[in-house]
C-alpha cells in the first residue's frame, strides 16, 4: 500500500533504527523489541510529509491519505495535503492579488479578498462549498445587498482563477455561488447652472488641470474619470482628436474623442505652462502640492476628492464626480436635444442610460400631436343619440 510511517528516533540501547511494526502499532528496535518510538513521521507519494506526536494520529493520517487517493484517483492533488496548505484560501489569496495589482480597482479587490481570508483562512478551496460562501457573505455586517453582490462576484472571480490554474480544483469542484438580488438606487445629479458653479470653484485650485479635467468629464460624457489618467502629453493629435489607449472597460483598444476648439486651446496652453516629455501623463501634480510629488500622476480618486470639496463649497451635497459630470450632462442634453442624441453621446449602455437619464421619453406624444394636427380637419363631430 502507498505511504509509510517512520521515525527519526534511534534505539536508546544500541543506537539502531526503529522500524515500523503495524501489528504492534508503533516503531520498534529489531534487537531490543521493548524500545519504541514516541514521535512519528508520515510519508506519502507526492512529497507529502507530516510529523505526529502519537502513532494513532500518524495511522489516522496515513489511512486518510490512502482513502483520498483511492477515491479521487487521478484528481488526487498532493498539494492539498501538505502541512503548509498551499491550496488553502489563505495561501492562494496573495498569489491572486498579485495578478490583480495593475487593476484600478485593486484596493477594493484586496479589501474584499483579505476579508474573506480572515474567514476561510487555512481551509482548502476545494473543501469550501456554496453554503460556506453564503454563510460568509451574510456574516458581513452593515452592508447593502449591492456590496454583498460585489463580494460574491469577487469570490467567483477568485475561484475561476483557481480553476484556470489547472492544479487546484476541477470544474466539478467549483462551488455554486449564491444568487444575491439587489436593485440599484437612483443616483443624485444636478443641473448645468450648479455644475458651472462647481467648475468655477475648482478653478481656484492652484493646479488648473483639476478644473480642466472635470470640465472635460462633464463635456465629453463618453470619457470616464480613469480614462483621464491614461492620457499623456502626446494624446492630442494635430487633427484635434484625443486618443485614449486602453480606456476603462476596453482592453487592448483605444477611444477617440474630437475635442472642442476651447479644449484644444486650453490643452496647448497647459502644455506651455507645464512643459514635459511626450510620454508623461498629462494629468499630473504640479510643484507646490506638498502632499504629492511633482509630476506624479493624479491618484485614482484625486479628482473625485477635489470635486467633492468644490461642490460642498457651493452648497451641493451628495452629488459625487461621476453623477455630477456625466449623468448631469446626459440628462441636460436629453432635455435640450432629445434622448437619442444624448444616449449616443453618453457612452452609457441602454440600461445605464435609462437609469441615469431622468427625462421622460416624449416621442409618443410628439407622434400623436403630429397625427392629430394632420387629421384635425377631417374629424367629424359624433352625434349622440337622443335618449
Amino acid at each position: 500500500m502507498k505511504g509509510s510511517i517512520a521515525t527519526r528516533q534511534k534505539c536508546g540501547v544500541c543506537g539502531g533504527k526503529l522500524v515500523h511494526d503495524e501489528r504492534r502499532h508503533g516503531c520498534f528496535c529489531l534487537e531490543h523489541t521493548q524500545v519504541g518510538a514516541t514521535k512519528f513521521i508520515v510519508r506519502f507519494p507526492g512529497a507529502i510529509f507530516a510529523n505526529h506526536a502519537s502513532y494513532e494520529s500518524a495511522a489516522q493520517h496515513l489511512n486518510y491519505l490512502r482513502h483520498e487517493k483511492g477515491v479521487r484517483q487521478e484528481r488526487f492533488n498532493p498539494e492539498d495535503y501538505k502541512t503548509e496548505k498551499p491550496n488553502s484560501f489563505g495561501a492562494l489569496a496573495p498569489k491572486y492579488l498579485r495578478r490583480k495589482k495593475d487593476r484600478s480597482s485593486y484596493k477594493d479587490i484586496a479589501r474584499m479578498i483579505n476579508r474573506a481570508v480572515a474567514f476561510f483562512g487555512p481551509t482548502n478551496v476545494r473543501e469550501i462549498n456554496g453554503a460556506d460562501i453564503e454563510d460568509y457573505l451574510y456574516s458581513i455586517p452593515d452592508i447593502t445587498e449591492k456590496t454583498r453582490f460585489n463580494h460574491c462576484s469577487q469570490l467567483s472571480d477568485f475561484w475561476k482563477w483557481c480553476l484556470a490554474r489547472g492544479n487546484i480544483i476541477t470544474l466539478a469542484e467549483m462551488p455554486i455561488f449564491p444568487k444575491i438580488d439587489f436593485e440599484l438606487g437612483w443616483r443624485n445629479y444636478t443641473d448645468w447652472d450648479t455644475q458651472n458653479k462647481v467648475i468655477e470653484a475648482l478653478e481656484e485650485h492652484p493646479n488648473p488641470k483639476v478644473a480642466f479635467g472635470c470640465d472635460m468629464l462633464r463635456t465629453y460624457t463618453a470619457i470616464r474619470p480613469t480614462d483621464l489618467r491614461r492620457l499623456t502629453e502626446d494624446s492630442l493629435g494635430d487633427d484635434g482628436w484625443l486618443t485614449i489607449k486602453n480606456p476603462t472597460k476596453l482592453k487592448n483598444k483605444f477611444k477617440r474623442i474630437h475635442l472642442h476648439p476651447d479644449h484644444i486651446e486650453e490643452w496647448k496652453r497647459l502644455q506651455e505652462l507645464y512643459p514635459a516629455h511626450p510620454d508623461m501623463p498629462f494629468f499630473r501634480h504640479a510643484a507646490g502640492n506638498a502632499l504629492a510629488k511633482p509630476d506624479s500622476l493624479f491618484g485614482i480618486r484625486y479628482l473625485a476628492k477635489m470635486w467633492k470639496n468644490a461642490a460642498e463649497s457651493v452648497g451641493l451635497f451628495g452629488v459625487s464626480l461621476y453623477p455630477g459630470t456625466k449623468h448631469t450632462t446626459a440628462t441636460e442634453t436629453a432635455k435640450l436635444l432629445g434622448r437619442e442624441t444624448a444616449k449616443k453621446a453618453s457612452g452609457l449602455s441602454n440600461p445605464a442610460f435609462n437609469r441615469y437619464c431622468d427625462v421622460e421619453d416624449d416621442s409618443a406624444y410628439q407622434t400623436v400631436a403630429t397625427i392629430r394636427a394632420k387629421m384635425h380637419g377631417e374629424v367629424l363631430s359624433l352625434k349622440r343619440k337622443k335618449g
